[in-house]
């Protein structure tokens, strides 16, 4: 039996939308159509977009616009319930991600400003380490490390 990975894809989207939906709703807030193609946009993603990239993406995928100020508006609520995670790689514009993927970090290029996610389990322990030594209760982190990618070196 062969398995159609885009379907795939389009069915776990599905029931990502459904249950951020559901959770949306038993808060009270409200959601939107503008909401929903912003987040298909960021899940399909294999890149950290920035607000203009967003709108441009649901202009020419979907043919539908969308105000720039309305895409910061849905980024600002994502990012308030943790939905989000914002990147700034040094250039003045926020960059961002669905925050369901497991935790990973970012190597940024000052040069041409690429973006390499990473792991490291040695790093997030010594981090939990630092912040018990320093009896600070670790609630959540952001490490980006500056520098230049192999190939502009």
């Amino acid at each position: 039996m062969e398995i159609n990975i885009e379907n795939n894809q389009e069915i776990s989207f599905d029931i990502f939308l459904r249950n951020f939906r559901n959770n949306v709703s038993k808060i009270g807030l409200k959601n939107s159509i503008q909401k929903d193609y912003i987040l298909k946009i960021l899940y399909f993603s294999k890149e950290h977009l920035t607000a203009d990239e967003i709108s441009n993406k649901i202009k020419q995928n979907y043919n539908v616009s969308i105000g720039i100020a309305t895409v910061y508006r849905a980024m600002k609520f994502f990012h308030d319930i943790k939905l989000i995670n914002q990147l700034d790689i040094g250039d003045g514009v926020i960059r961002y991600e669905l925050n369901i993927a497991e935790h990973h970090d970012h190597l940024i290029c000052t040069s041409c400003g690429i973006i390499i996610e990473f792991s490291d389990d040695v790093i997030e322990l010594k981090q939990i380490s630092i912040a018990e030594k320093n009896n600070f209760i670790l609630k959540e982190h952001v490490m980006t490390i500056y520098g230049i990618c192999e190939t502009c070196q």
